[in-house]
Formats: C-alpha cells, sequence, structure tokens
C-alpha cells in the first residue's frame, strides 16, 4: 500500500466495534458496584469506596459541548467531590440508585434538568440535613 493511500484509507476497510444497544447501556452497572451502605466506583487509575451515610450532597447541571449538552452530576463528600457524566459506565443505573436511596432526590430531575436547551440549569437535588 503506497503513502496516498494509506492516508485516504475508505472507513469500512477499519474493523468497528459493534455498538451496544439501549437496554444493554441502560441495565450496565459500568464502573459501579453497590452495596447496602455505599458504592465502589472503580476506573482504569483508581478505586474509591463511597459510603451513602458521607454524601453531603448531589448536584446536577448541563453542560454546553457546543454542538450538544450534558448532564453532570457532583457527589460531594466533605471537601472532595465525585464528577461523573451522562456519558460515564453506570449512570443510569447510578441515578435510579442514588433516587432509591435518597427519596428528597426529585423523581423527574433528570427529565427537568435537560430543558431548555444550552442552559446551565444547577441543581442541587440533595443536601443532607443533619438532625
Amino acid at each position: 500500500m503506497n503513502f496516498f493511500s494509506k492516508l485516504f484509507k475508505s472507513k469500512s476497510s477499519e474493523k468497528l466495534e459493534p455498538t451496544k444497544s439501549f437496554e444493554e447501556i441502560y441495565s450496565d452497572l459500568g464502573m459501579f458496584e453497590y452495596f447496602d451502605d455505599g458504592f465502589k466506583l472503580t476506573n482504569e487509575d483508581s478505586t474509591r469506596i463511597i459510603k451513602w451515610s458521607e454524601i453531603d450532597s448531589i448536584n446536577a447541571y448541563k453542560k454546553d459541548l457546543l454542538a450538544y449538552d450534558i448532564v453532570v452530576m457532583e457527589i460531594v463528600c466533605g471537601e472532595n467531590a465525585l464528577v461523573i457524566n451522562e456519558e460515564s459506565p453506570g449512570w443510569f443505573q447510578l441515578v435510579m440508585k442514588l433516587k432509591e436511596i435518597f427519596k428528597e432526590i426529585p423523581k423527574d430531575w433528570d427529565t427537568e434538568i435537560i430543558q431548555p436547551a444550552f442552559k446551565e440549569n444547577y441543581t442541587v437535588i440533595y443536601k443532607r440535613i443533619d438532625v
């Protein structure tokens, strides 16, 4: 294969990865493992365990990426925050689990936050109240 044919190689000649269905993505636990008292997050760099009782607040907002928006969530524990977005593996199951554990979280926050387009809509969806 000469230089130009390598440079202008057809995309069809590349091996394409099969894509997951929405159901597979929705039900995927991704990088999360859940326990009665919290969850474990494992990515390529580290593993972190967060107990439900350590979560001080959960904030959600949209980030403008010019062509589209992405929903972002901050799980705040003391001085630290775990920041993930809707493209993170396991996002949908995490959202469901958080709604199950923290009854104060509005059930429709994830659909409400997406409108209007390109507006940040920063929202505190959970704040621990110490008694």
